[in-house]
């Protein structure tokens, strides 16, 4: 008796702790995860990648380029009901800080220069700029044009270095009313404006959970990107792109998952794309229990 309940307990043990960590892991590991729980249309999902500031160029054969490449090619079926004449806005915005929305702008409207295409990177996230972590910019930007009246809005923008047709508006100077600022007419003329001059417009915005600046210049999006970071996010927060996509604040809204581990399996490049990549592993006492 006493060996039948050292050997019920010796299995019992190292199961239940396994569930528990199943159990209490909340976070979102992968596409899978997302497509459970959410109908928004999917983009692709973009490696983690060796260095935050990673930069995309011509030559460029990583898992996260790749990636990217893919995602630009996703982006184009949402924007075909757009005007061909001007030029598309895409904003890219998340839940919380810190899930990754400025490499994937950053980087983005690098793969689309690199195409042959006019494009104008903009800072909007004017309270917790992050753009000057990636590529050098100017202190002044989006922030000094809304509150001046005699500047012309070229003068703010810079052509990145190394890149034929990639240019940039930063987010400017922090200002004490933001609200204020992004509530200004000025901001609908500025992206007017930018339409008529650039082929693509990204746009860097704040996180929708947090304030509500993206929000109050949503309108002026074509399509919106939201961005969703793996093992950083929780799964019960995905109420909130949810909730975002069916009420239609955020216009033609897609999603991208964000630093998702690479795996090696399937016929692909080997980060979640290709035959076989998308099937679901269950650990074996999911198996037995059936959950």
């Amino acid at each position: 008796m006493i060996y039948l309940i050292a050997l019920v307990i010796g299995i019992a043990i190292p199961v239940a702790i396994i569930y528990l960590q199943e159990l209490l892991n909340t976070k979102i590991k992968s596409r899978l995860d997302i497509e459970k729980r959410l109908t928004i249309p999917f983009l692709g999902d973009v490696p983690k990648s060796d260095s935050h500031e990673e930069m995309i160029n011509t030559n460029s054969r990583s898992s996260s380029a790749e990636a990217i490449r893919i995602v630009r090619t996703n982006l184009e079926f949402m924007l075909t009901g757009t005007s061909a004449e001007r030029g598309k806005t895409i904003f890219v915005t998340s839940t919380i800080p810190g899930e990754g929305k400025t490499f994937i702008s950053v980087n983005l409207a690098g793969t689309i220069a690199l195409s042959g295409k006019k494009v104008l990177l903009v800072g909007m996230d004017i309270r917790n700029p992050k753009l000057a972590e990636y590529i050098p910019i100017r202190a002044e930007g989006v922030t000094n044009y809304l509150s001046k009246q005699d500047k012309d809005l070229a003068s703010y923008i810079t052509k990145l270095d190394n890149f034929e047709n990639f240019h940039v508006l930063s987010s400017g100077v922090i200002p004490p009313n933001p609200v204020e600022l992004l509530m200004n007419d000025k901001i609908n003329k500025m992206f007017a404006e930018l339409k008529e001059t650039y082929d693509y417009i990204i746009v860097d915005t704040a996180p929708v959970s947090v304030v509500t600046d993206t929000l109050l210049i949503a309108k002026n999006a074509d399509a919106f990107i939201y961005v969703v970071r793996a093992n950083y996010l929780d799964k019960r927060l995905l109420h909130v792109p949810e909730m975002f996509y069916n009420q239609q604040k955020l216009p033609n809204m897609s999603l991208v998952l964000n630093a998702t581990e690479v795996i090696n399996k399937g016929y692909g490049y080997g980060y979640g794309y290709g035959y076989g990549a998308d099937t679901e592993v269950k650990p074996w006492y999911k198996t037995i229990f059936k959950k």
